[in-house]
């Protein structure tokens, strides 16, 4: 039985109003309901009246089967503006069930880096016969060799480049010839006879200067660049220090070969701060509609080396055996111990790897931060250990308790306070990325030490504690 819908607005809404997830769920709704029911010019109708952006939306609460029916029956130039504005790995999942002709039809109509990024997701045969099947291969193939996390994989080749040597007359035939094919004209980029880079110069500079000036005589000569192989991370933090809207890219011999949008950046400030977020929590590269396969290949090996780790902290427990027994409400404060020492180097380790990520952290500035963390860890656990000795006292009328307890909170909030800054600066010394290997340590440092201090001490003044 068809669903009735009481409002147009949902299907249809109304222009410049962007959809909300509910609205996105009950159109992908609509659409896979006049599909079943053999409607899909209707189908294909609903989707074309939104933006670009939210046709990604759509097309991704909708079964695979569904998408390439919607897909094939858009025009090839509407369904790259629809790749245009989805990452990657969703545009290659939403377009590598279409057969290599189609494809190849809508790649031609996307932007070439965006048609590169979409290739390097495809399996390797289908990606061969795709750009076996392409107008524009010579356009896209030159980016197919840069790494998706460089400048040149991120780089977009739409952009107007003119010589030193031109006149602002000619510049501006140039301009105007190439304005049509690139969207967004932000500068021109100015190159000598062998195509190196040698200045930049605006839209208004060109507009305003006098017919039959030389464009070498009113570019700006201090321009900001990157090459091919710098890490999209550092690409965007150049642009964010020298606030820049576009940063121009040159290859080995300093030839201009692109430019990087502001826009790039911001999607690359996302995804860099995702991957360290899921990298803290050892589930890099996973999605929650992930594959059941993927996500098990992807924590189970961190788990098992968490398991390893909570053995050791299990061995040091035993070596106090003898103790617990004696005064058994030694077991209770345990979890105190170890849950505050962790949480405290889990907030120094975020910072750290956060602030690494960048750029804010220099060799010099690591010895500070480890002093800066030492008196954090002294101050929190002094804090904290008169609350919990307090607690401890009251609760258990020793005061002895109360004191071994809160010595041991400001040592393992100390530990916690260097090791979460330690350990990630010390593996960034040794070229291993922080964010991947720093949590399991310090969270193994802080149980460990944290078992120790307590423990310890407890056994020191057993006499006192019984």
């Amino acid at each position: 039985m068809e669903k009735e819908y009481e409002s147009k607005d949902i299907l249809f809404p109304e222009e410049g109003h962007p959809l909300t997830e509910e609205d996105t769920e009950d159109i992908a709704e609509r659409i896979q309901d006049l599909v079943e029911q053999d409607q899909r010019p209707e189908a294909v109708e609903v989707i074309s009246h939104l933006h670009p952006a939210d046709q990604g939306e759509v097309l991704d609460e909708l079964p695979v089967e569904t998408q390439q029916q919607i897909l094939e029956a858009l025009p090839p130039e509407e369904v790259a503006e629809i790749l245009e504005h989805l990452d990657s790995e969703d545009a290659a999942t939403i377009a590598g069930g279409l057969e290599p002709d189609v494809l190849s039809d809508i790649l031609d109509e996307t932007d070439p880096d965006v048609t590169a990024d979409i290739i390097k997701q495809l399996p390797e045969e289908q990606a061969l016969d795709v750009i076996g099947e392409m107008e524009e291969a010579e356009e896209v193939i030159p980016l197919l060799q840069y790494p998706d996390d460089s400048a040149g994989g991120l780089m977009s080749l739409e952009y107007v480049v003119v010589k030193d040597s031109a006149t602002t007359n000619e510049a501006l035939d140039t301009l105007r010839q190439q304005e049509p094919e690139v969207e967004d004209i932000r500068s021109i980029f100015v190159v000598d006879a062998d195509e190196h880079l040698v200045g930049e110069l605006s839209i208004a500079r060109l507009a305003l200067a006098k017919f039959g000036t030389m464009v070498r005589d009113i570019m700006d000569t201090e321009i900001i660049f990157v090459t091919t192989d710098t890490n999209q991370e550092e690409c965007a933090r150049v642009m964010e220090r020298y606030d820049l809207d576009q940063l121009p890219v040159v290859n080995e011999e300093k030839r201009f070969v692109g430019v990087i949008l502001s826009e790039d950046v911001i999607d690359v400030i996302e995804e860099e701060a995702t991957e360290d977020m899921y990298k803290l929590a050892s589930i890099s590269g996973e999605r929650v509609s992930g594959p059941l396969r993927s996500s098990i290949k992807n924590r189970l090996p961190w788990l098992s080396l968490n398991l390893a780790t909570t053995f050791l902290a299990a061995l040091v427990i035993s070596l106090f055996e003898s103790t617990i027994a004696k005064v058994v409400t030694l077991a209770v404060f345990l979890p105190v111990v170890a849950g505050q020492g962790g949480i405290g180097g889990t907030q120094t380790l975020t910072l750290v790897v956060r602030s690494m990520a960048l750029g804010e952290i220099t060799k010099r500035g690591g010895i500070r931060l480890l002093g800066r963390e030492a008196i954090l860890g002294i101050l929190h656990g002094l804090i904290l250990g008169i609350i919990v000795g307090l607690v401890a006292y009251f609760w258990k009328g020793n005061y002895m308790l109360g004191v071994v307890l809160g010595l041991a909170m400001i040592g393992n909030l100390i530990v916690a306070g260097l090791t979460g800054a330690g350990i990630p600066i010390l593996l960034n010394r040794l070229k291993i990325d922080p964010a991947v290997s720093s949590a399991v340590v310090v969270t193994t440092c802080t149980d460990v030490i944290g078992f120790l201090l307590f423990l310890g001490l407890a056994a020191v003044f057993i006499s006192f504690l019984l």
